[in-house]
C-alpha cells in the first residue's frame, strides 16, 4: 500500500448541508463510522427523523428591512431585476425568461396568484425571507376522496387522513408549502432552519415545517455489524486516500459526481472501483488528474475498493430503514410511481438525508 507520509493536509468535508448517509464515507473524515452511529441512534430514537417533502415549485417570500413584501421564484432569488414588489412584476419577470415555453404563461399566472395569500399571512413586523416548496395551490389544488386528501406537487403523491389534525388544516386552506430555511435578506445564501412556522399559518395558507415520523425503524443487526467491521478496517486509510494533494485537491468531489451520475443512470448495483475508473475516462476530469487518480488507485487498490463496498453496504441498511418507514401507518402516506414511499427522510440532528436512490431521480442536482 502506498505511503502517505508526504501528505501534510487532512481530508476535508465536502458536499451539501445535508449529505446522503452513504456519501459520508468519502465526504468527511471518519464518515463511515459516523454513518454507523447514525444507524444505531435511529433504531433507538427516531424523534428527529422527518419527511423529505417533494414539493414544486420553489418560492421565497418575506419582507425587506422597510417592511416591503416580496415573493419570488427560484430564478428570481438574488436577482435585482427579479426583485418583484407586486404580483404584476413577478408575472412579468417570469414571462421574460425562457424561450416561450407552452407552460410558462400558466406558471406566471399561478405564481402571481399566490401573492395576496402569502402577503396577508406574513406578519407586518416580520423581517427576512422564507424558502419553501409548494405542495398544492389554486393552480394545482389538492383532491379529496373517501376521507383522504391527496396532492401531487412533483413526482410523489401524498395522501392525508382528512380527519387528522393536519388534514383538517389542509381542508380549509388554498395553499400548502413545505418551508425549509429562513434568510436574513433578499439573496442571502446562508439560511437557517425555519423554527417558527405557526406565525405564517392562516386559514388560507398551511406552512409545514419539519414533519416528523412516529415510527421507530428496525435496523438489520447483521448488516450493521458488517458495516462497523468494514469501517474499522478501512476508515483510517480512506481518510488518507482523500487528503488533497498537489494537482489533485478535489478527489472527493470527483467521487461525489461519479456516485450521483451512477444513481441517475439507475446503475447503483455497478458501483465499484473498476466502474469508477472506467467512468473517469469518459468524464470531464482533466487528463492530468485522471492519471494521478489512476496511479493512486493502483497503489491503494484495497482502500478504493473499500470505499465502494462501504457505500453499498450503508445504502443497503438505509434502504431497509426507508422501506420500514414507508410501510408504517400514519396520518400522511406517500406513493411514487405506484410504489409506497416518497423522496425519503431527513435526520435533522445529524444533518443527513435518507433518499431511496434506486427509485428516486431528482429533477435538479442532488
Amino acid at each position: 500500500m502506498r505511503a502517505f507520509e508526504f501528505l501534510t493536509e487532512e481530508m476535508k468535508t465536502i458536499g451539501r448541508e445535508f449529505n446522503h448517509l452513504e456519501d459520508l464515507v468519502f465526504s468527511e473524515p471518519n464518515g463511515a463510522q459516523r454513518a454507523v452511529q447514525v444507524l444505531r441512534d435511529m433504531e433507538q430514537d427516531s424523534q428527529d427523523v422527518s419527511l423529505k417533502w417533494d414539493g414544486n415549485p420553489t418560492v421565497y417570500w418575506g419582507r425587506d428591512e422597510d417592511g416591503t413584501f416580496r415573493l419570488v421564484g427560484k430564478n428570481n432569488w438574488g436577482r435585482e431585476e427579479g426583485k418583484s414588489s407586486s404580483p404584476e412584476e413577478l408575472q412579468k419577470f417570469i414571462m421574460s425568461r425562457g424561450k416561450g415555453e407552452d407552460w410558462r404563461e400558466k406558471f406566471a399566472s399561478d405564481m402571481a396568484g399566490l401573492w395576496p395569500i402569502f402577503e396577508a399571512a406574513t406578519p407586518e413586523d416580520y423581517r427576512g425571507y422564507v424558502y419553501g416548496d409548494l405542495l398544492y395551490h389554486p393552480g394545482k389544488p389538492y383532491e379529496g376522496k373517501d376521507g383522504s386528501i391527496s396532492f401531487t406537487p412533483n413526482q410523489t403523491t401524498y395522501n392525508v387522513k382528512a380527519t387528522s389534525d393536519v388534514g383538517k388544516k389542509i381542508g380549509k386552506s388554498k395553499i400548502g408549502v413545505a418551508a425549509h430555511s429562513e434568510f436574513s435578506y433578499f439573496g442571502d445564501k446562508s439560511g437557517e432552519p425555519l423554527k417558527d412556522v405557526d406565525q405564517f399559518n392562516t386559514n388560507d395558507l398551511v406552512v409545514f415545517g419539519q414533519t416528523y415520523v412516529t415510527h421507530r425503524p428496525a435496523v438489520d443487526a447483521e448488516n450493521l455489524g458488517k458495516i462497523e467491521g468494514l469501517a474499522n478496517d478501512y476508515q483510517a486509510n480512506i481518510n488518507q486516500f482523500f487528503v488533497p494533494q498537489k494537482g489533485l485537491s478535489d478527489l472527493q468531489n470527483i467521487v461525489y459526481t461519479y456516485v450521483n451520475q451512477t444513481s441517475r443512470a439507475k446503475q447503483l448495483d455497478k458501483l465499484s472501483a473498476g466502474s469508477f475508473l472506467n467512468w473517469l475516462g469518459t468524464s470531464k476530469v482533466s487528463a492530468g488528474k485522471q492519471a494521478k487518480i489512476q496511479e493512486l488507485a493502483k497503489d491503494n487498490a484495497d482502500t478504493i475498493n473499500g470505499v465502494f463496498v462501504l457505500v453499498k453496504e450503508i445504502m443497503k441498511a438505509k434502504d431497509n430503514i426507508i422501506a420500514d418507514l414507508d410501510s408504517a401507518e400514519g396520518d400522511i402516506t406517500a406513493h411514487t410511481g405506484g410504489t409506497p414511499g416518497g423522496e425519503g427522510y431527513v435526520k435533522t440532528k445529524d444533518k443527513v438525508k435518507l433518499v431511496p436512490r434506486d427509485r428516486w431521480t431528482p429533477f435538479r442536482s442532488d
